[in-house]
């Protein structure tokens, strides 16, 4: 199966049990297409406390994992707790990124040609 084009999937809501597990399934369908990256935009997602954070550390271990790897960024707001505790734990982990453009771009460049 050859690589699709880059994965855009956005994630909307106040940060919930109910939303990570619709996430989690959303993540799954995406890697199974096999993408060439993947963009998970959260300017639409509340997480005041970071409890997401998790999920995006086991979404970063599972793109790692498959065949080839799936190159995935984050795309949020800089001002967020979420971002503060993602980019304090070391960035290079997970990709993060202010804007959809900028996450295009970086991830458009990963991807051979």
């Amino acid at each position: 199966m050859s690589p699709s084009p880059v994965v855009e999937y956005a994630v909307h809501g106040v940060w919930s049990h109910r939303l990570g597990v619709d996430v989690v399934a959303g993540l799954r369908a995406r890697f199974a297409d096999a993408p060439a990256a993947v963009i998970i935009d959260l300017h639409g997602m509340t997480d005041d406390d970071a409890a997401s954070l998790p999920l995006w550390l086991a979404a970063r271990r599972a793109a790692a994992a498959i065949r080839p790897t799936v190159p995935l960024a984050l795309c949020m707001p800089a001002t967020t707790v979420l971002e503060t505790r993602l980019r304090r734990i070391g960035a290079e982990r997970l990709p993060i990124f202010t804007t959809m453009p900028e996450a295009r771009a970086a991830m458009a460049a990963r991807i051979p040609a």
